[in-house]
């Protein structure tokens, strides 16, 4: 088995980040906002049709730019779901209406656009986000009292910040499960992680990474930067392979994933593959042939079909954004989003949110969940106020022969039970 590490990014990042989460930093200067809903009133109690408000959520994501790959159909899909919502009578008779930034991978694009969606925007939470900045812009949030509800888990804020809700499984959670998966599995504990220069958070990931191992009793022998661009990766192949590396980690842009391992084999140098869920694509895992790989999602392995919840995330997207579909940028990004939307869906009805929505009375929704898993889209969720929300459990994903695969279906692995 090979084990390659891109995350859930957001950059996000293969696997759960462990599936970290890494896509990262673009070219570009300004943002681009869009907005979905019939209704587009810019404040969290407008009119809807029904004559209820509607409630306003914000979205960021890096759309756009050099490294937009793994999250391109992130704002897609969130405003997919509220179409799809909106269509459905909204929650509770409320139409949703989200405002959609794109950071372009510009880290002062980011924190601007956070700040006009809170201070300008009025937000009731932040909701799929899939952007590489968080670092730079979480404590913001956090200061503000804002929700950043769902998004690319991966990256340290969603076990790091109260105000952070994840909708799956968080890199201190999945980055050991995955490991301790792939140790029952292939019995190899020495790994290497190799992670991207153009995202903060690869570089945040590599502690995460050294502590999982320890916790598995093995070794993260080897770590080293690279840029995406590099035209060939054939140094840091030989460098794990001086370090007898058995599973090879790597965060960064899903084209570098298939680059890497055809380097390392050219050099004979035959490392397990990991991969994270964010950056795998149906058209990633066919070029990857007769591999065999193992990933970790955090949230429902987005190929998924077989239940209702699934069903409504794949239908949606059919009628509201076929593109997305696309078979060369399809994403585990793509579900996570679906399921922050419904995470917030579950939120809002716990709270009885009314016609005058305040993000207090949305938190408390958040903090009346218990054990929640959205119809099977999520690990179970509990989230404990005041307190950094860690999440355990991952969905198993596999390539057999260029297809994904589900080797344990919609059952999580969960080591700490």
């Amino acid at each position: 088995m090979k084990h390659l590490f891109s995350r859930k990014w957001r950059i996000p990042l293969l696997l759960s980040c462990l599936a970290a989460a890494v896509v990262v930093s673009a070219c570009g200067s300004s943002s681009n906002t869009t907005s979905s809903s019939a209704t587009s009133p810019s404040t969290t109690t407008a009119a809807s049709a029904s004559g209820k408000s509607t409630w306003v959520i914000g979205n960021i994501g890096t759309y756009s730019g050099d490294n937009s790959a793994n999250f391109a159909g992130g704002g897609q899909t969130l405003q997919a779901w509220t179409d799809y919502t909106n269509a459905h009578g909204g929650i509770d008779g409320h139409d949703v209406k989200v405002i959609t930034m794109d950071d372009a991978g510009v880290p002062s694009t980011s924190v601007n656009d956070v700040k006009q969606l809170v201070q300008d925007d009025h937000v009731l939470a932040i909701v799929g986000m899939s952007s590489g900045d968080e670092a730079l812009w979480g404590k913001y949030t956090t200061e503000h009292n804002v929700p950043v509800i769902g998004g690319s888990t991966p990256v340290p804020d969603f076990f790091q910040r109260p105000n952070f809700f994840p909708v799956g499984a968080t890199a201190n959670e999945s980055v050991p499960d995955l490991l301790l998966y792939a140790k029952q599995q292939l019995h190899q504990t020495i790994g290497a992680y190799l992670y991207c220069v153009e995202a903060p958070v690869c570089a945040q990931l590599e502690p995460v990474y050294a502590a999982a191992y320890k916790g598995i009793g093995g070794t993260l022998a080897y770590a080293s930067s690279f840029s995406s661009t590099a035209p060939s990766y054939t140094s840091q192949c030989l460098a794990a392979q001086a370090k007898h590396v058995q599973d090879l980690e790597i965060v960064g842009p899903a084209p570098v994933t298939p680059k890497i391992a055809q380097d390392c084999q050219q050099q004979g140098y035959d490392p397990d593959i990991l991969l994270n869920d964010v950056v795998l694509t149906p058209s990633l895992a066919k070029s990857l042939g007769s591999a065999k790989v193992v990933l970790g999602a955090d949230a429902f392995p987005f190929n998924e079909t077989g239940t209702p919840a699934a069903a409504a995330f794949h239908s949606a997207l059919e009628k509201y954004a076929s593109s997305v579909l696309n078979p060369s940028s399809f994403t585990q990004i793509d579900a996570d989003d679906w399921a922050s939307g419904q995470l917030f869906a579950a939120a809002a009805k716990a709270a009885n949110l009314g016609n005058n929505p305040t993000v207090a009375q949305l938190e408390a929704g958040l903090y009346q969940l218990k054990n929640e898993t959205l119809g099977g889209l999520t690990p179970p969720l509990t989230f404990h106020k005041g307190k950094p929300n860690s999440v355990s459990c991952i969905f198993i994903m596999g390539i057999s022969n260029g297809a994904i695969t589900e080797p344990r279906g919609l059952k999580a692995f969960c080591p700490a039970s």
